[in-house]
Formats: structure tokens, sequence, C-alpha cells
């Protein structure tokens, strides 16, 4: 499982574009790390080297937004789901598409709802920065 450190915020979107490089159509991401580790940073990056051009913003007061990009790329924020029952207000089966790619904060809320085929990533307070784990890929792209 490869693991990285980043220094900064730039760092951490840096890492999201080469994550980006291996994502195809289908791909769920699952974020997980604490508040302010960097998952909405990270998610930036991925969805610049998707050719968002949006302004990508945490979606925790709508859930999940869109982006248009080479792929539809959806961000869905599970922040302010309380478990399994609150995931009701969200339709995160239709967010989960063969067409594009979907990027999901706060995984753990929805664990027995993701597909088990999936990219998890792993951030965490490191020091002055943070470490990167990322499961279900083998190497990412330089």
């Amino acid at each position: 499982m490869p693991v990285f450190e980043t220094s900064s915020a730039a760092e951490t979107r840096s890492l999201g574009r080469r994550l980006a490089a291996s994502l195809k159509p289908g791909c769920v991401v699952a974020f997980y790390g604490a508040l302010g580790a960097g998952k909405t940073t990270m998610i930036k990056g991925i969805a610049e080297g998707l050719g968002v051009r949006e302004t990508v913003k945490s979606p925790s007061y709508v859930m999940a937004t869109v982006y248009e990009g080479v792929l539809p790329v959806s961000h869905v924020d599970l922040y302010r789901v309380s478990g399994p029952e609150g995931l009701g207000s969200i339709d995160l089966e239709g967010y989960i598409s063969e067409k594009g790619v979907c990027l999901i904060e706060w995984a753990d809320r929805a664990e027995e709802t993701l597909p088990e085929e999936r990219i998890s990533v792993h951030i965490e307070f490191s020091g002055t920065g943070r470490k990167v784990r990322i499961q279900g890929l083998e190497v990412l792209p330089d």
C-alpha cells in the first residue's frame, strides 16, 4: 500500500492530481481522516487532474456536488450523516456511476454501502504535514 508524506496543501493537491491519472469511469475513492486532515484539499487536486474547471468546495451542506471534467466527478461529503441510518437522505448509489468517478469524504459513515472494489485514502496528521495511505492501488503514476 503506497504511503506518502505531504508538507503543504499544494503537495496534497499535487498528490491528488497524480491519483487522478489512475482513475477510470466507475471508480469510487473513499476518504478517511479527521476534520481538517486534507480530504477536500486532495479532492481538489483529483478534480483538477480530471479537468474540472470549477472551484471545488466542500459540499457539507448539500452533501453532494457533481462537476464536469473529462469524466463526471461526484463529490460526496457524509460529514452530516450520523451513520448508516442517515444515508436515506442521499442517493449514494446514484452518485456511484459507471460513467464517472465518485469521491466520498467521511466514507466510514457509509462503509456497508460502499462497493468492495474501491480505492481508500487515509489521511492523518504527521508532525507539521500529512501522511497519506492509499489502499486498492498498486502504484501511483508520476
